[in-house]
């Protein structure tokens, strides 16, 4: 996509200009401003919408997955389950009651449907701290406090994961650092790949994870040509390690549709945390590669499930810039 389309302003979606009395499908492509605001991984946005009279259909963009970070589409999934999650939360914010439902078999061609019901009348709805978090979400990739988290907090984190994805919060020092030292290995074997770093460059370099034009170019030649391993390793394990809290989402079957309801549970995990000052930041190398996932697995007990979506969690007094996105026209299939 061309490089000068990236912005921050989409961003700066103001409610109140909800077209409550359009029709329908001028309503609907409102609420997708607040679905591309969804994290993803390297910020790729691998999501398309088409625009029905009843409903959205979100599919996943097939040129815009991982190669070499994401073989199996892991990611892929989980980042168009966050993008669904903030849509049903807009829908519902807009008055709207949806439902989200997913095909008999899933693909990057047909991933859910979410299906309006209801008038579409604005109300404040239920939950409506969700709402407003979605254009105040950040990912803070620094050091957090040296302070736990809120007890209250910690058990709205946990009343966010439902369903049939699991959970697990790490706080305990020693299996804390035995993550980080899964993470340390896989930075270092991520950056020993050269088309890992070729696809992290290209992001890097067009702009997606925020940097100006000059200094996104120089990141790409950095990150494609010399090897960063050790050096990330160091940075990555470290924040893992002194993080308050680490989590895993967890799942019992590996299939598209649990990744997608792991994206969704992890979109209200995170915009839970916002509202309530809580910094997240999500760490998938270590299951970028199998045999960590399954490492990571053990490390968590053989009753805990597929681990999906790892993450840390505390409190920080920087406050992280958005990430730019692509207007939403990019995205539509019916345009």
């Amino acid at each position: 996509m061309p490089e000068r389309e990236l912005t921050r302003s989409v961003w700066g979606v103001d409610a109140d200009e909800y077209p409550a009395s359009a029709p329908i499908e001028d309503r609907a492509r409102f609420l997708l401003r607040y679905a591309i605001l969804a994290p993803s991984s390297h910020n790729s946005q691998p999501w398309r919408f088409r625009v029905l009279g009843s409903g959205i259909e979100v599919a996943a963009d097939g040129r815009r997955r991982l190669d070499a970070a994401d073989p199996d589409r892991r990611e892929l999934y989980v980042s168009v389950g966050c993008a669904v999650e903030n849509l049903r939360i807009a829908a519902e914010r807009f008055g709207f009651a949806p439902r989200v439902e997913y095909p008999d078999r899933i693909g990057a061609d047909g991933v859910a449907t979410v299906a309006f019901r209801g008038d579409g009348d604005p109300s404040n709805g239920r939950r409506s701290d969700l709402f407003d978090a979605i254009t105040e979400r950040r990912t803070s990739h620094g050091p957090f406090e040296d302070r736990p988290l809120d007890p209250a907090v910690r058990d709205d984190l946990a009343a966010t994961v439902t369903g049939a994805v699991g959970s697990q919060f790490v706080d305990d020092p020693a299996p804390k650092r035995a993550i980080g030292e899964l993470q340390a290995e896989a930075d270092r074997l991520l950056m020993d790949d050269p088309a890992y770093r070729r696809e992290l460059g290209h992001w890097i370099g067009n702009g997606a994870l925020g940097s100006a034009w000059l200094a996104a170019r120089i990141g790409q030649a950095v990150v494609t040509h010399l090897d960063l391993g050790g050096r990330e390793a160091a940075k990555n394990s470290r924040l893992v390690d002194r993080a308050p809290l680490v989590a895993v989402l967890t799942t019992d079957s590996d299939d598209p549709e649990a990744r997608v309801e792991v994206g969704r549970v992890f979109e209200r995990l995170a915009l839970t945390a916002t509202a309530a000052g809580v910094a997240v930041h999500p760490m998938s190398q270590t299951l970028e590669r199998p045999g960590l996932r399954t490492r990571l697995a053990d490390l968590l007990g053989e009753d805990a499930g597929t681990p999906q979506h790892l993450f840390r969690l505390g409190y920080t007094d920087e406050t992280a810039a958005h990430t730019p996105r692509w207007p939403i026209e990019t995205f539509l299939a019916d345009r």
